[in-house]
C-alpha cells in the first residue's frame, strides 16, 4: 500500500503541530461535554448541576479554542488530500469541517444565550463569571434550550461521522490520513 507520501507527492503532507492539538483538545472537550450532558441527566440533582457547571465552562473553552482554531487556520493552509481522494469525498469533507466549525461556533453560543436569557451565570471554572450576551427572557431561554438540545445531537452524528470515517481510512483504506493529525 502506498504511504501518504507517495499518494500526495509531498513528503510535508501534515497539519501544523498547532493545528494538530487544537483538534484533539477540541474534540476531547466535545466528546466530554457531550458525555456530561446525556450521562448526568438522570443522576442527583446536586451531582446534575456540578456536572453542568463544567459543560457550560467546557462549552466556552470550546468557543474560545475554535474562534483561535479558525483564526490559526486562516493563516496556515491544511495539508493536501492525497490526488487518489475520489472528488465526492473532497466534497464530503469539506462539507463536514464546514460542519464542524459552524457547530463548534453555535452550539456554544446557544447555550451561552440560553443561559443569558434564563440569567444563570457561566462559571468558567471558578477564574470568572462569563457575563451575558443577552437580557433575562423566559421565552428566548426555552427556545434556546430547544436549539442546543438539537445542535448537540447535530453534533454528536457529525463526531460518530467522522470517527467512522477516519477509523475507514486507517484500517480499511490504510492510506496514512490519520497520521496527518497525529499529535505524535
Amino acid at each position: 500500500m502506498a504511504t501518504l507520501a507517495e499518494t500526495t507527492g509531498t513528503a510535508g503532507s501534515r497539519y501544523t503541530r498547532v493545528a494538530i492539538w487544537l483538534h484533539w483538545l477540541i474534540g476531547l472537550a466535545v466528546i466530554a461535554n457531550i458525555g456530561l450532558a446525556m450521562l448526568t441527566e438522570d443522576m442527583p440533582r446536586e451531582t446534575h448541576r456540578a456536572a453542568m457547571d463544567v459543560h457550560k465552562a467546557l462549552g466556552i473553552a470550546v468557543l474560545g479554542l475554535t474562534i483561535l482554531r479558525i483564526l490559526w487556520r486562516l493563516g496556515h493552509k491544511p495539508p493536501p488530500l492525497p490526488v487518489t481522494t475520489p472528488a465526492w469525498q473532497r466534497l464530503f469533507a469539506g462539507a463536514v469541517h464546514f460542519l464542524f466549525y459552524a457547530l463548534l461556533i453555535l452550539l456554544p453560543l446557544s447555550g451561552w444565550v440560553w443561559m443569558s436569557a434564563a440569567d444563570r451565570p457561566i462559571d468558567f471554572f471558578g477564574v470568572a463569571t462569563i457575563p451575558t450576551i443577552v437580557a433575562a427572557n423566559e421565552g428566548l431561554a426555552d427556545v434556546m434550550h430547544d436549539r442546543h438540545e438539537v445542535l448537540g445531537l447535530a453534533m454528536l452524528g457529525l463526531a460518530a461521522v467522522h470517527i467512522l470515517a477516519a477509523l475507514k481510512h486507517q484500517f480499511v483504506d490504510r492510506n496514512g490520513l490519520m497520521g496527518r493529525m497525529n499529535p505524535f
